[in-house]
């Protein structure tokens, strides 16, 4: 009997230490720590010489380590580009013939003739563009410093109105909440690392080489110091700060922009934008010595040195770099040039993501960010459902809500912290590039593939009933796919409108003739017209989604909708597994880039299958757009841009391939009032170029109020009511 009992509590001891170790392991893989978080790089001196010492480079190349796979890399990127220039010469070549040839059998004055002669101009524009960069020589060039002109005219951007207050305080945590899932890695390119979370993490983090001026629009430095432009206007010199350093302490030289070029272009990677990106928009890339870089773009543009600043890589953090590099890779996170980078100890998996300020920033004192990044710490966490987002804000437990929506907005900040002053409402006028919001079709299978489906598609859609009854006319229709770009928006295009009529005459042609008993149409073989919309889990979608589904059902289509996690709604919008998607990108100033998201390239594979993996999400190819989009990249005036990308959005336009969504001019968030802002003559609250003022990081959190603020709270008293309204400047700079 003793013996059963002692085996019986054996058992359940075991038992319970079997569970005990499995919660152990438990809580270290939902640490972000134990997934490699907390991996230090090794010294630069483990690895590789890149140079050998009888290569025909000068001597302080000699002296770089660089990542594994490295020796030989100059040699071979400059032959794949003679090979990649020799090729499109060809083509080049080929098409010029065919235009021409078009342009002189066409009938005088037809459309026919006209569409040819632009086809022969840019074929041409672009023959003279290669030939030139044939000329050029190698694409890579190791040189020394004193091998640069000596007619430069250099600028260092310090005109400029301070960004920030010198009223700001150092120390405290801001606490966000972010409605989206948790990032699946925090690598900085490669699989799935073009994530809406990647933005926290470096995007908004890293300094370029040079920047905006987020109030003028005027370059202003980053890493560089100063810059010149070369007489042409394609090459731009780049002088690198002799004090920036990435967050890990590393020193910033030209040789962690021979780094990215390396790691970003290779295979193991598994990157394809990077190679179009290096080889279509740079001609050459020199180097001259340590701190001197210098860019040569493809082709004059407007902006130059804007579009010529290279992204760098901390050299010493891709140690470790080969063909596991995905994996190995997916939770370190790369050092960054900015104020801020993730705080290992912060990180929960699937929860909470922490930023913690960089200590000794190498930009703390300087003009345009010494009073910038002005919190120690950044605690983002992720939370699913809104009403607990706003719970938590109500608590105290964040200090700011995005407050955007109508609903929010008008009944859900009517709470008694408000209306005791202790939260402020704050609206917050802005002139950034409008996201793409809208409808993204996929035209590389049934229905979309067909344009009569499309275009019916666009007229069944009432978004025009959403704005007025979801968001209450607080905001407006996108017309066309890059809006808010000022002069180089074509404010022209217009959203097609709702019209049952037009919609079902469109799917009759494409062979939706019955009508069955529910209303919606079908082929006469039954195919019953039905369509699935994708989303992002929201309940605000579905709140839109109960709308267009009501008002597509008196048009004839079955509108269903299917919503999925973030992560698993990329993965699939970006594999072409999907026929519709409220889906969106962000862009930023100067100008449009329409090339990642409309290029064929980026469509099909040589064997006619849907590319994956690209930002070309409407798998759309197009012989003519592809030309118009050269024709951007040529664009050498401010004119010729205006023109070029105006031809693009008429162009895209024209192939439905997406449903314009909707858009505000403004953002909308409430703060508890510990939260402060400047309040300078030059920098009232936030610049107007930010989408999202906190992106800004000029906030800052005034810990004497904070207990203030708390005592009060507690104490039953109040504070007057305040909304903020941040109007936009006086005179406002022309929006870019």
């Amino acid at each position: 009997m003793q013996v059963s009992i002692f085996r019986k509590w054996r058992h359940v001891v075991l038992s319970a230490a079997v569970l005990l170790g499995c919660l152990v392991l438990s809580s270290c893989d939902d640490d972000g720590a134990a997934l490699g978080l907390e991996w230090q790089h090794p010294s630069d001196l483990t690895m590789p010489l890149g140079f050998a010492e009888s290569d025909p480079v000068p001597t302080y190349t000699k002296r770089w380590h660089m990542p594994p796979g490295f020796a030989g890399f100059p040699e071979r990127w400059n032959a794949k580009v003679r090979d990649y220039v020799e090729a499109r010469l060809h083509e080049t070549r080929q098409e010029c013939e065919a235009a021409l040839l078009q342009c002189l059998t066409s009938a005088p004055g037809s459309v026919k003739q006209q569409t040819s002669r632009t086809r022969f101009q840019n074929a041409w524009r672009n023959l003279v563009a290669l030939s030139s960069r044939k000329g050029q020589g190698d694409y890579l060039v190791f040189l020394r410093e004193n091998q640069l002109p000596e007619d430069l005219e250099w600028h260092d951007g310090q005109d400029q109105p301070e960004l920030g207050s010198p009223k700001a305080e150092k120390g405290g945590t801001l606490r966000l909440a972010i409605q989206r899932s948790f990032p699946s890695t925090f690598r900085v390119f490669g699989p799935n690392s073009n994530n809406a979370f990647r933005r926290y993490l470096y995007d908004d983090i890293d300094l370029p080489l040079i920047r905006l001026h987020p109030g003028t629009g005027k370059l202003i430095p980053g890493t560089a110091d100063r810059w010149a432009v070369s007489r042409d206007g394609r090459t731009v010199y780049f002088h690198i700060d002799d004090n920036a350093r990435f967050s890990d302490g590393s020193r910033l030289t030209t040789r962690d922009f021979i780094t990215s070029l390396f790691v970003r272009t290779s295979p193991h990677a598994a990157e394809p934008f990077y190679n179009d990106y290096y080889m279509g928009q740079f001609s050459r890339i020199a180097v001259y010595g340590n701190q001197y870089l210098a860019v040569t773009l493809a082709s004059a543009r407007p902006y130059a040195p804007f579009y010529a600043s290279l992204p760098p890589s901390c050299t010493s953090f891709y140690a470790e770099f080969g063909p596991d590099y995905p994996t190995r890779y997916l939770w370190r996170v790369a050092p960054t040039t900015g104020g801020y980078t993730v705080n290992p100890y912060g990180v929960v998996m699937g929860r909470q993501v922490s930023l913690v300020r960089v200590p000794n920033w190498w930009a703390a004192e300087r003009r345009y960010t010494r009073y910038s990044c002005n919190v120690d710490h950044i605690v983002y966490q992720f939370v699913s459902e809104n009403t607990k987002m706003r719970e938590l804000f109500r608590l105290g437990e964040l200090d700011v809500f995005n407050a955007r929506e109508a609903d929010i907005w008008y009944e859900g900040l009517e709470i008694e912290p408000v209306h005791r002053g202790l939260i402020q409402r704050v609206h917050f006028s802005n002139i950034w590039p409008r996201n793409c919001f809208g409808f993204h079709l996929n035209c590389s299978q049934p229905p979309f593939n067909d344009k009569t489906m499309r275009r019916g598609f666009h007229y069944a859609l009432n978004v025009q009933q959403v704005l007025d009854t979801v968001f209450r006319g607080d905001y407006s229709r996108l017309g066309a796919y890059f809006s808010g770009f000022g002069q180089y928006t074509d404010e022209t295009i217009k959203a097609l409108p709702y019209s049952p009529a037009k919609a079902r005459e469109c799917f009759a042609r494409a062979g939706y003739t019955e009508e069955g008993p529910d209303g919606i149409l079908c082929k006469p073989d039954g195919t019953r017209l039905q369509v699935v919309m994708s989303s992002r889990i929201d309940p605000l979608y579905s709140n839109c989604m109960n709308i267009l589904r009501e008002e597509a059902a008196r048009c004839g289509l079955d509108l269903r909708m299917e919503q999925s996690d973030d992560t698993v709604l990329y993965a699939r919008v970006k594999a072409k597994k999907y026929q519709a998607a409220i889906f969106s990108w962000g862009f930023s100033p100067p100008l449009p880039d329409p090339a990642p998201f409309f290029d064929s390239s980026y469509a099909y594979n040589p064997d006619g299958t849907p590319m994956t993996g690209t930002t070309n999400i409407t798998a759309t190819s197009s012989p003519m757009l592809d030309r118009a989009i050269l024709a951007c990249k040529a664009a050498a005036t401010e004119g010729e841009a205006v023109a070029a990308h105006h031809h693009v959005q008429q162009l895209i336009a024209n192939t439905l391939a997406w449903v314009p969504g909707w858009t505000t001019s403004y953002w909308r968030f409430a703060q508890w009032r510990w939260v402060r802002w400047p309040d300078e003559p030059e920098c009232r609250f936030c610049p107007p170029r930010y989408y999202d003022p906190l992106d800004s990081h000029l906030y800052w959190i005034d810990e004497k109020m904070k207990e203030e603020t708390l005592r009060v709270r507690s104490s039953g008293e109040s504070f007057p009511e305040e909304d903020l309204e941040i109007s936009l400047p006086p005179e406002p700079a022309v929006a870019l």
